[in-house]
């Protein structure tokens, strides 16, 4: 039995291209004592690991050539000596682009009870909805205030922006094309949605107060120069920048100070010890209705090089998730 993969053969060069992956047939991973092996059954998109495939990492050493992609998955314990996790428990791991993977009980998570579909536990009840709860919380947008994300139909602003649409905040989305900006509006209640920051001047004429920025470059410099006096601006990401050579930029600070805005750098490592309340408050909120779940499932590991070269594009609306097809190999 061979476990397929996909691994990277190539960095790319600007945005990535589904050319710069090969679906590989390799071993089957064999379990030494104190690991479990995983049959993996979805994977979550994220454009992070894009930092990694350059020989001149940003962030921490570069991705391997004809190593396996990086990527967090859930998978199902299929081998295990640890009574912790029988077999046939669902896990989750950064199990890499492959069918299945072999990894020491430590680095896995068992995940907890619950009635809806798996997936979420990549999209909204994974590390996509945990920093959208969390980042909503510390842009501390107030009932009737002006809240702006972007880009707002990525895995985060989804979710962001219905949490702060719950509180009464006046959720503005940045997005990528009119399609994204109907999805937005219509789907999901934004009270507005534009591709273009500069209308920020009429949709927000009492300023923008908080801004979830996942973007950088010059679209931060466009929404910094609306900011409301006293604004809160929370940086999680800089996609605009991922795919090039020059370092990333969050442009000018004279808004910074002039609005006495205040500015915080956003790692989810830093609000894990508080998982378990944001878990609780979103898993509550899917159940109730209050929260859509918004996911784009793509079938079979083979469409997996595509469909993370689609995150830089204009993907779908929401968490980008793979489902794996056994029979593909």
């Amino acid at each position: 039995m061979s476990n397929l993969q996909v691994q990277l053969v190539r960095y790319p060069e600007g945005t990535p291209a589904p050319e710069d992956f090969a679906l590989v047939d390799a071993p089957m991973p064999a379990a030494r004592p104190g690991e479990l092996l995983l049959q993996v059954e979805w994977l979550g998109l994220d454009p992070f690991p894009r930092l990694r495939m350059r020989s001149d990492s940003r962030v921490g050493p570069p991705m391997p050539l004809g190593a396996v992609v990086d990527g967090r998955g859930l998978a199902t314990v299929v081998g295990s000596d640890d009574a912790a996790f029988p077999l046939g428990t669902l896990v989750a791991a950064e199990t890499g682009w492959q069918q299945f993977t072999a990894l020491p009980a430590a680095k896995v998570q068992r995940l907890p009870d619950y009635a809806g579909p798996a997936s979420h536990h990549l999209s909204t009840l994974g590390p996509s909805g945990l920093t959208a709860f969390f980042t909503a919380e510390l842009a501390g947008v107030l009932p009737g205030h002006a809240l702006v994300l972007a880009p707002a139909a990525g895995s985060v602003g989804v979710v962001a922006g219905q949490l702060a649409r719950a509180a009464g905040a006046r959720v503005i989305g940045l997005a990528a094309s009119a399609a994204q900006c109907d999805f937005l509006r219509q789907s999901l209640g934004f009270e507005a949605a534009t591709t273009d920051p500069a209308e920020l001047a009429t949709l927000a004429p009492d300023g923008v107060h908080g801004f979830i920025d996942g973007v950088g470059g010059a679209l931060h410099d466009v929404v910094a120069a609306h900011l409301a006096l006293q604004a809160r601006v929370v940086l999680l990401g800089f996609i605009a920048a991922y795919n090039d050579a020059a370092p990333p930029r969050y442009g000018s600070a004279l808004p910074i100070l002039f609005k006495r805005a205040r500015v915080q750098g956003f790692l989810l490592a830093d609000h894990m010890h508080d998982a378990p309340r944001a878990l609780q408050r979103l898993a509550a909120a899917l159940a109730d209705g209050s929260l859509r779940a918004v996911e784009t499932i793509h079938q079979g590991l083979a469409a997996t090089p595509a469909a993370f070269a689609g995150l830089f594009a204009d993907p779908a609306p929401g968490k980008q998730i793979v489902r794996l097809d056994h029979q593909e190999s």
